[in-house]
């Protein structure tokens, strides 16, 4: 081996050596900002599930959804964004003090997670933890497809929630949209989804010329012929609430019946009722 040739190979190996420092400070660099914009994970944010209850056709309570909401310096609260930054442990701490304001009855609570959340090993936990905090209310765990990544680990996904199910989870997929791709996102989940959500709002057209792939009609149609329920939200006026009747769709959910509550409140009103019983 000769000088010339043992120059070569110590440039390349320094080249090479080069390469990998640089990927592992650009991977580190990429993995610290993302920890940063990780604002959920901030216990300095105020977060606080508020809860909006489900009626049947006669209007009686038959379950709760518990909506993530984060608390503005006006003192305002909305929907955060990143959802599916929002590690489990901290979900669970915040659902702590949510199920206090519970009803303990035989009817269904409601929690939305995201694709993160629900592949994370930590899930399995989560879904236990919460069937034994809630008990007897049915614990249903919705994902909105919507709003998940693109390229999704189908078959992780899917072992995840069937294994969840063993427990007595149900799975609903939430806030199914109009156009024909809200179908072919999830038409690989319908044989384990237990029900489907659909908002009035995807249902109402401006322009009375612009065409719906799929209307409420449709989603109907879709899960009777799955055998899954059809959950109706957005519902605002006595209108919605006929073509929900004429429908038969059962369970209803929308500003009619109630706006998303504090717990706290919900937790004065119902030791109010104790004190006059």
């Amino acid at each position: 081996m000769n000088l010339a040739f043992l120059e070569i190979i110590l440039l390349r190996l320094t080249l090479i050596t080069l390469v990998i420092f640089i990927i592992t400070i650009v991977i580190y660099y990429w993995k610290s900002r993302k920890t940063s914009n990780n604002y959920l994970e901030n216990k300095n944010f105020n977060l606080k599930y508020f809860i909006q209850k489900q009626v049947d056709f006669n209007g009686k309570i038959i379950g709760y959804e518990c909506l993530l909401r984060q608390q503005h310096t006006d003192g305002s609260w909305s929907l955060p964004e990143q959802l599916d930054s929002l590690p489990l442990q901290r979900v669970v701490f915040l659902l702590e003090d949510t199920f206090k304001s519970l009803p303990t009855e035989k009817i269904r609570l409601s929690i939305n997670l995201e694709y993160n959340q629900i592949i994370s090993s930590d899930f399995q936990y989560f879904v236990r933890w919460t069937i034994s905090k809630i008990e007897p209310m049915q614990l249903s765990i919705e994902y909105t497809s919507a709003y998940g990544p693109k390229h999704v680990n189908h078959y992780l996904f899917e072992s995840r929630i069937k294994n969840a199910k063993k427990y007595g989870m149900e799975f609903s997929i939430d806030n199914v949209g109009s156009e024909m791709k809200s179908l072919k996102q999830i038409e690989w989940m319908l044989p384990f989804v237990d029900s489907i959500k659909y908002s009035m709002c995807n249902f109402r057209k401006e322009d009375p010329n612009v065409w719906l792939d799929l209307n409420l009609q449709s989603w109907n149609k879709i899960s009777k012929e799955n055998n899954i329920e059809l959950i109706l939200m957005g519902i605002e006026n006595k209108d919605d609430e006929d073509l929900a009747k004429l429908l038969k769709i059962k369970t209803r959910q929308g500003y009619l019946f109630g706006h998303p509550e504090n717990p706290k409140k919900i937790r004065v009103k119902n030791d109010v009722q104790k004190t006059k019983k």
